[in-house]
């Protein structure tokens, strides 16, 4: 018989109510802040009113190169908590949010892996609570602005000769270039300068000889 994949354990997995596993964790249901059924947020306000619990003792696990299967730090990380819980000590695991590049590049998925693992996987790895989103999205249009008020050439009080604009993702794309202008030397515009892996810039683009 052979040994389901990352996949196929989480979404065959039951998964228990968020609000039965913060209860296990001593956070009360007016400390979450629900994200859709399979996400939720800890309010800030639980770092006040949690203040006079006991300090937890933390084990902290980087810098392990995965094996050839793909066991690294988060598979080790989850494991340890799936330990803990067996021998009767009540542990909590905090692992980072995914970048989508890594996800869908070689390294694949960070949510660990066979039975030590976060789930669901997707929603760990593709979204979460969204904040990645909110940033990339209000960091991109600071960088529209910046693009039109050179592309304008909108008189500026800056004394720099450069000034970068460049977008963000949270996926690897060659669509980010970075873009410069030069005030000081007269020349106003855009100018773009992508890297030796990026397409052309669009010819839209005002650029100089």
């Amino acid at each position: 018989m052979a040994f389901p994949t990352d996949l196929e354990i989480a979404r065959g997995a039951a998964l228990k109510p968020l609000e039965d596993i913060a209860s296990e964790m001593g956070i009360g249901a007016n400390l979450l802040e629900p994200r859709g059924e399979e996400v939720m947020k800890i309010k800030l306000e639980a770092i006040r009113e949690l203040a006079d619990r006991p300090t937890a003792r933390y084990v902290v696990v980087s810098a392990i190169t995965p094996t050839p299967l793909g066991e690294g730090k988060t598979t080790t990380t989850v494991g340890l908590g799936q330990g803990f819980k067996h021998i009767g000590k009540r542990a909590t695991i905090a692992i980072r949010q995914p970048s989508m590049g890594p996800t869908f590049g070689i390294k694949g998925g960070a949510a660990g892996g066979g039975y030590s693992q976060v789930v669901p996987m997707e929603t760990l790895n593709l979204h979460l609570t969204g904040d990645m989103h909110a940033v990339t999205a209000a960091h991109n249009l600071l960088a529209a602005m910046i693009d039109n008020h050179i592309y304008q050439a909108t008189p500026s009080a800056s004394t720099s000769t450069t000034s970068p604009g460049g977008g963000c993702s949270t996926s690897t794309t060659a669509r980010c270039a970075t873009s410069s202008s030069d005030w000081a030397g007269g020349r106003t515009g855009c100018r773009a300068r992508p890297a030796s892996t990026s397409p052309p810039p669009p010819r839209s683009w005002r650029r100089w000889p």
